[in-house]
């Protein structure tokens, strides 16, 4: 079969509770009247000690006592191969906290106010990461994932005071003995005088039922509006790796976090008369690809309340919004399945994703997400 070649520019806009402290960074935060929120799925970012009572085997060192009889014990060949394959070091954690360094300091003047990260293991290795990049205050979730996957989130402390912490356990039917990542909520006072309460989420993937992802929807809207309920002024920004993909039906989004009041920035940006359509089209078509059946997926998104569109006080930098793909962090994925139609196709411009065997930044890679970002002015 001739190769298909499908080639996708990426350009891009532009504009680009447990705390700790951490050494300063030399890039440090931007100035100005307005705060920069990324949100990156960083892909399996673990330390190198054992949680107890957590499936973390895979991401130990090859000589970690009890290592090689857990991953004797995992059930599917090309997990158990992993599991056994992959000697998790700090040599090679050290290379991939400067991977995540790599990128966001690489091709940017300033570190992101907001930095919600996905698919981390625990406040250790958050700490690691808040100490190379300069983050003085962050916190980390503590879910009952059976991997001892969670979630953090690190700001600057110059424009955003802490004000509360906490966590919205994601219960469904649908999930079974899978428990799955809590939803992280904080609370914030932005320029000492606008309330800003960010969630970040990891909902079940596409391996579970969607209605786990209903689920986690439903749990979601349900703390907003008790915290909108409340107090009225809040400004909310829910984003993260929400696991929906297209296909879903009934779609998450649509159903509830739309229905039930919170707006998508991706859907308000490709909306937006002030956006040049000849811009638009350069968007990357997703911040994750999906190799087995060649798909584009939006896991990754922003949604905010109303009054962060109303065009008074905190408020959406519209033009700002970007999914984050410089070329340094993108690959070419060719399709090799001979028995499939998509055989001998090839795709530019696809997430790096990240190689845990290596210890060379050249090798390594970044991640199987794009970040994204977006800021608020005041």
């Amino acid at each position: 079969m001739a190769k298909l070649i499908l080639i996708i520019s990426l350009v891009l806009l532009s504009s680009c509770s447990s705390s700790s402290k951490a050494s300063s960074n030399s890039l440090g935060f931007s100035s100005g009247s307005q705060i920069e929120i990324m949100s990156y799925n960083v892909e399996n970012l673990f330390d190198t000690l054992h949680d107890e009572g957590k499936d973390d085997w895979t991401f130990l060192p090859s000589k970690f006592q009890g290592k090689n009889e857990a991953c004797a014990e995992v059930k599917y060949k090309k997990y158990r191969d992993e599991c056994f394959e992959t000697d998790w070091n700090d040599e090679k954690l050290d290379t991939k906290l400067e991977q995540i360094k790599d990128v966001l300091t690489r091709e940017r003047s300033a570190l992101p106010d907001v930095l919600a990260l996905v698919e981390i293991e625990n406040e250790n290795v958050i700490s690691l990461l808040a100490k190379k990049l300069g983050y003085s205050q962050y916190t980390v979730s503590n879910s009952p994932d059976k991997r001892g996957v969670d979630l953090a989130l690190l700001w600057n402390d110059k424009k955003l005071k802490n004000i509360s912490k906490k966590e919205l356990e994601v219960k469904s039917s649908a999930l079974k003995d899978r428990p799955t990542r809590n939803i992280l909520e904080v609370e914030f006072i932005v320029a000492g005088k606008f309330p800003l309460t960010v969630f970040v989420n990891h909902w079940p993937s596409q391996a579970n039922k969607n209605e786990s992802r209903i689920d986690a929807a439903k749990i979601m809207m349900k703390r907003v509006k008790e915290i909108q309920k409340k107090n009225s002024q809040m400004a909310i920004v829910s984003t993260g790796d929400f696991n929906v993909a297209d296909t879903n039906r009934p779609d998450p989004f649509f159903s509830v976090v739309e229905a039930q009041g919170l707006l998508d920035v991706h859907s308000l940006v490709m909306e937006s008369k002030d956006l040049d359509y000849r811009v638009k089209v350069t968007y990357p078509l997703g911040t994750y690809f999906y190799s087995k059946t060649m798909q584009w997926n939006l896991l990754d998104r922003f949604f905010i309340s109303k009054n962060l569109n109303d065009g008074k006080g905190l408020d959406l930098l519209i033009k700002s919004y970007q999914i984050y793909a410089p070329k340094f962090i993108t690959t070419q994925h060719e399709y090799s399945y001979k028995t499939d139609h998509h055989y001998g196709t090839t795709v530019q411009g696809v997430p790096k994703r990240y190689e845990h065997n290596t210890s060379r930044s050249s090798k390594a890679g970044y991640s199987d997400h794009f970040p994204i970002i977006m800021k608020l002015k005041y």
